[in-house]
């Protein structure tokens, strides 16, 4: 018989969790469930391109994984399994040095940020991302894209603008960027689902380029993880953290100093542009990382927006330093590290924080509105404040 090790412990612990939680919401199923087949299955049917055959390799692959993931929890949602093992095989394939995959696991945690769990009887520790947040991710940078006018070329390739000027008189002739983002922050913000928001097909260029914003977001999250492997980080404290739908409401939460989490952000960054230049190049794979700030940003104005109706900060996080202070430190070592092949890089990345500001403009008037309409926050965003 197998000796029992501290990552089999931490796993059985995360998977405890998910069950829990499963439970609560009444949401328990088999871990090749009817709900993830259907999902894939009705969703695939949207897209075109996509065969019968094809689409049931990914109901399978969803529930079993490569030979070596770790295994698929019974509650652990396949699609978020898969997601997030494929991302930690992109970043592992661009190391030079094998790095120990940590233990990974999503559930709601309202931070967009990843947060770390001790496991009872474990040295090992739990990376956990907030469930929603791959949804969040695709529909927030699909709706960004939308944003940027852009015009085909001769050759059938498309060409994005991000002049400011020309975003703004964009959005104005054509509202759907800032409809399509609304509802996703919205959706997201009362309900704790992005999903909830109406579903679309953004036209083919528009949605690739979403789609590389997103992979740049989602390797940067993952990257700042690997980042504290890779500097052999120490926790700095442990504190309660609840946990919605838990058995005992409360989990024992690693925290960083802000020191070791700028630089997780700092190799969370080098591991994202290794594992995306390649193929766009530097600046794409930055405006992704722009992005997850900006977005983080969004959701922290969002909240107490929609509490007090009126723009006050929220209560600053004890484990990231703010967005904002992130955003200048990586836009500095990207300067310290490519010197005068920098400038298109923070360019862009300047520019996609300014869309996403024009975008916040439209959408913090129906918040206060909200307020005033009695409307709170899903649990999520308030459990920790």
């Amino acid at each position: 018989m197998a000796t029992e090790t501290d990552e089999d412990r931490a796993r059985a612990f995360l998977w405890e969790l998910q069950a829990q939680i499963a439970q609560a919401g009444g949401r328990r199923q088999p871990r090749q469930g009817a709900r993830w087949n259907e999902f894939v299955l009705e969703t695939g049917r949207g897209m075109p391109g996509l065969s019968e055959e094809q689409l049931q390799q990914v109901v399978q692959f969803g529930a079993t994984g490569q030979e070596h993931w770790p295994p698929c929890g019974p509650d652990e949602h396949p699609g978020g399994y898969m997601v997030i093992h494929m991302l930690a095989d992109r970043l592992e394939a661009s190391l030079p040095d094998t790095v120990p995959r940590p233990v990974l696991g999503m559930m709601a945690t309202g931070e967009i940020n990843a947060v770390t769990l001790l496991a009872p009887d474990s040295r090992t520790h739990l990376v956990v991302f907030e469930d929603e947040l791959l949804n969040f991710a695709n529909l927030f940078s699909k709706a960004v894209a939308l944003a940027m006018p852009h015009e085909r070329a001769e050759d059938g390739r498309i060409a994005f603008s991000v002049d400011i000027d020309k975003v703004r008189r964009h959005v104005r002739e054509s509202p759907e960027a800032v409809r399509r983002f609304r509802e996703v922050v919205l959706a997201y913000l009362l309900e704790g689902r992005p999903g909830r928001a109406p579903q679309y097909f953004a036209p083919e260029g528009i949605s690739n380029m979403g789609a590389i914003l997103r992979e740049g977001m989602e390797l940067f999250v993952l990257g700042h993880e690997y980042g504290h492997v890779m500097a052999e980080h120490v926790a700095d404290r442990k504190s309660r953290r609840r946990m919605l739908g838990t058995a005992e409401g409360e989990v024992t939460e690693v925290g960083w100093k802000w020191e070791q989490e700028v630089v997780a952000d700092l190799l969370g960054w080098n591991l994202s542009l290794g594992a995306m230049s390649g193929e766009y190049g530097a600046a794409l794979p930055h405006a992704g990382v722009e992005l997850f700030f900006s977005a983080c940003e969004v959701l922290e104005r969002a909240v107490p927006l929609l509490v007090t109706g009126a723009n006050v900060p929220r209560r600053e996080s004890p484990t990231h330093p703010p967005a904002a202070l992130r955003r200048d430190l990586v836009r500095t070592h990207a300067q310290a590290r490519l010197e005068d092949d920098a400038a298109p890089l923070l360019e862009l990345g300047t520019a996609i924080k300014e869309i996403v500001d024009v975008l916040w403009e439209q959408t913090a008037p129906v918040i206060v509105d909200l307020h005033r309409q009695g409307a709170v926050p899903d649990a999520r965003w308030t459990a920790n404040l």
